[in-house]
């Protein structure tokens, strides 16, 4: 089977996310990107990116990923759905080869990588198993697959200070397609979609990995997650101009403990989850 005669379900929730980035892409490695670069090492670390290994980075964004398992040996190939990002990744490591294609219909051959990574890409998709079984697909026998999502807000302090300061100041304008497939921020769904993917129970682990993310100001933080994510994007910019410098206050206030020699250091939090592939056995 080769996933590329697939077709891809069309479904609103991908046709926000597709929008939202088409809008991040120019902008999100200077963005965001410097907050999930953080857990990029735990990433590739945990899928056995080595020298002569073969990877797939799905859902590559920028290009991060796939870069990092280069400059590790391994041979690397990056596709996202996004053509944007496809475009952005391309023109800042021109040496890589990215290609677009959506996580459900992988343009690849069976048994093809030795390791799948996916980081931060899981929660955005809206059919996750079907993505998953797809990664588990091309991976080889004894294949490697990981992915990464944001933990819980309660969790992860680096959204939820913006979060409750969005709350804080009155309810947001913005109407957000709910995803079908539910939230996707702790290790028990993260195993239950690899294991509805076809890994093994026997076979998969998942865990908290932290790390802090550093910003100069509040302002930086807001600006952050408004150029370089989609749906906290969205609710920040749904907020009336009037509204700016509360919202900066109710941050600045609540980043005032985690300053650190001059700047800001906020726990992010994530769950990491790993499969391996034990046979060809299809999900």
């Amino acid at each position: 089977m080769n996933g590329c005669s697939m077709r891809v379900e069309d479904h609103p929730y991908r046709e926000f996310e597709r929008a939202g980035w088409a809008r991040a892409a120019s902008c999100y490695a200077d963005s965001f990107e410097t907050i999930t670069r953080l857990f990029a090492k735990a990433l590739l670390d945990a899928v056995g990116a080595r020298p002569g290994s073969k990877l797939l980075d799905v859902a590559c964004g920028s290009g991060l990923i796939a870069a990092a398992a280069a400059a590790a040996g391994a041979h690397v190939e990056g596709v996202d759905f996004s053509p944007d990002m496809v475009d952005a990744a391309t023109e800042r490591f021109p040496q890589l080869a990215f290609r677009q294609a959506d996580a459900e219909a992988l343009p690849f051959a069976d048994d093809t990588f030795d390791a799948v990574a996916i980081g931060f890409g899981v929660h955005h998709f809206p059919f996750p198993v079907r993505a998953l079984a797809e990664a588990r697909r091309v991976l080889r026998v004894g294949g490697r697959l990981g992915f990464t999502v944001w933990a819980s807000t309660d969790k992860h302090m680096l959204q939820k200070i913006v979060v409750d300061a969005v709350r804080a100041i009155g309810d947001p304008a913005a109407e957000l397609p709910l995803s079908p497939a539910g939230a996707i921020n702790d290790m028990q769904t993260c195993l239950g979609l690899l294991h509805a993917a076809g890994f093994s129970p026997s076979a998969t682990r998942a865990e908290m990995v932290e790390a802090r993310g550093s910003v100069a100001s509040a302002r930086q933080l807001i600006q952050l997650l408004t150029d370089g994510t989609v749906r906290i994007s969205a609710v920040i910019r749904s907020l009336p101009a009037v509204k700016a410098a509360a919202l900066l206050a109710e941050v600045e206030h609540a980043i005032a403990r985690y300053l650190e020699g001059g700047v800001f250091k906020i726990p992010a939090t994530a769950v990491l989850a790993v499969g391996i592939k034990l046979d060809n056995t299809a999900p």
